[in-house]
């Protein structure tokens, strides 16, 4: 079984799992399109790889948080190679600590239109909640912050690199723990709606 990765939420990263669930490739498409970049490096990366499409028995996406656009191109690549009889499963980023056997945290990323994206959770229980910029150095002040994660660097800003406290890169959980985080994604055969940050009526509004 080789599995097909695919990140679009901020930056594009794109990697090939054996069998074992290990890294055989892995590569982040920094400050580039989506559109420019999915296909194309895709492809690069397979035969690079001496794969063929029909050597990808699964495609495992991110399926957010992240925005519109970038999101919708990995999917549909995904759906694409459906018709191929390759599976698609997909999770949320923010959930690779507790994946990784984390029992409870803070995530953090930036959303849109001065906001910031949290996530906490604390066993099974977990809840979401959305923070404007004027208000965040405040609400930092009631967060647990010792096991604080963001995705990437690409996923957070100047302003709130400031004020949070240093903290781990569920960008280097997936790196580090593939076999543990994605054996469970494949068992549970996960499959979730894709989280966009603004409702596709408001990402396309017409401007009058």
């Amino acid at each position: 079984m080789t599995c097909l990765f695919i990140d679009s939420t901020y930056d594009v990263t794109l990697g090939i799992l054996d069998h074992h669930l290990s890294w055989t490739k892995f590569e982040n498409f920094s400050g580039q399109k989506a559109s420019s970049v999915i296909q194309k490096e895709a492809h690069n990366l397979l035969k690079s790889s001496s794969l063929k499409i029909s050597d990808i028995s699964t495609v495992i996406s991110v399926a957010g948080p992240g925005f519109y656009t970038g999101l919708r191109l990995s999917e549909g690549f995904a759906d694409v190679l459906l018709f191929f009889g390759i599976k698609h499963y997909s999770f949320f980023s923010y959930d690779i600590p507790h994946l990784a056997g984390v029992k409870s945290g803070t995530w953090m990323t930036k959303a849109y239109r001065g906001e910031y994206f949290f996530h906490f959770w604390d066993g099974e229980i977990s809840r979401n909640e959305l923070v404007a910029a004027k208000e965040l150095e405040k609400f930092l002040h009631h967060v647990d912050k010792s096991n604080f994660y963001i995705h990437s660097d690409s996923a957070i800003d100047d302003f709130s690199r400031n004020l949070i406290p240093p903290c781990l890169s569920t960008f280097d959980l997936l790196k580090e723990k593939s076999q543990i985080i994605f054996s469970q994604i494949l068992n549970s055969e996960s499959k979730v709606e894709s989280y966009y940050f603004r409702a596709p009526e408001d990402e396309f509004k017409v401007s009058v």
